[in-house]
């Protein structure tokens, strides 16, 4: 089974083909009522089956272009929710700063555990300099998750528990 692009997943990895991404998220919509850890799991399927999709369109220029256009728009946001913070200037560790904290910190999230996984192997694109500039923002934005002190678990820009 050939690999998607340096060693990120293959089609194989989820038993599933690349279009059963709708289907999975269908089974683990049914799943939510009765077995929630079954859901989560078949959740889990469905990402890796989306992001297998993702990345074997990445070939195509229009498709990687597409991507490098949701994945900046998500940088810029993340970037602006940050700037509004800093000139509301809230009390650190207050309702209002833990409120963007988290809402920058859900934003990176979603491009550092998620997005990132995408190689631009055709190298048509600037996702390599985004995922860069985005694991940089991520940084900035775990100080202000502690300082707001959020009881989540935190997560590196990798998706690594911090454990300080």
């Amino acid at each position: 089974m050939p690999v998607a692009s340096a060693g990120l997943m293959w089609r194989a990895l989820c038993g599933t083909t690349m279009s059963d991404w709708k289907a999975l998220i269908d089974q683990a919509m049914m799943q939510e009522g009765s077995d929630v850890i079954g859901a989560h799991h078949t959740y889990g399927k469905a990402v890796k089956s989306a992001l297998a999709s993702a990345q074997s369109l990445l070939s195509d220029l229009e498709a990687a272009q597409i991507m490098e256009l949701i994945y900046g728009a998500l940088v810029a946001y993340s970037q602006q929710v940050m700037l509004r913070m800093k000139a509301e200037d809230p009390e650190i560790g207050g309702v209002d700063h833990a409120f963007r904290a988290g809402q920058a910190y859900g934003v990176s999230c979603v491009l550092n555990h998620l997005i990132d996984q995408l190689t631009d192997a055709a190298a048509v694109t600037s996702l390599k300099a985004l995922d860069d500039f985005s694991d940089t923002l991520h940084d900035e934005i775990i100080v202000q998750a502690r300082g707001a002190g959020l009881t989540v678990e935190l997560l590196d820009a990798k998706g690594e528990i911090l454990f300080e």
